[in-house]
């Protein structure tokens, strides 16, 4: 399954980049828990539980800036997915457009849905906490 398991988090990426929400949380069970979209860091803020939330956060974000992901390439490893991405922000007033990499961790179950997403700041620490597990 792990090659399916890659195949889902590319069309959850490319759904929400076509703004297509519904696609994007299909593969999604509905207690998919999804940290927010900040540096390890900076994660105080709780995370994001459920699909009717993680809707809200991703309508309020696409208001706010024109995001958009853009995967480098998809690692399956037994039951997850390794996504290193560049993530683009373009402000809908000022037009400025930042970037900044982030990497992925999916996480699913033996149904093949996605159970839940953890935001890394670096590919390789990534890969290191999914291989120490």
């Amino acid at each position: 399954m792990p090659a399916e398991n890659a195949e889902t988090v590319r069309t959850v990426v490319d759904a929400f980049n076509r703004r297509d929400f519904d696609a994007a949380l299909a593969p999604l069970r509905d207690d998919v828990t999804w940290e927010r979209f900040l540096s390890r860091a900076e994660a105080a803020t709780p995370a994001v539980l459920g699909k009717e939330e993680l809707l809200a956060v991703w309508k309020s974000q696409v208001e706010a800036v024109d995001l958009r992901v853009e995967p480098e390439e998809f690692i399956p490893i037994g039951d997850r997915v390794v996504a290193p991405m560049r993530m683009i922000a373009r402000g809908s007033g000022s037009e400025i457009e930042l970037s900044s990499s982030i990497t992925w961790v999916s996480t699913f179950d033996d149904e093949g849905l996605c159970t839940k997403v953890e935001a890394y700041d670096d590919r390789e620490d990534a890969l290191r906490a999914v291989r120490s597990e």
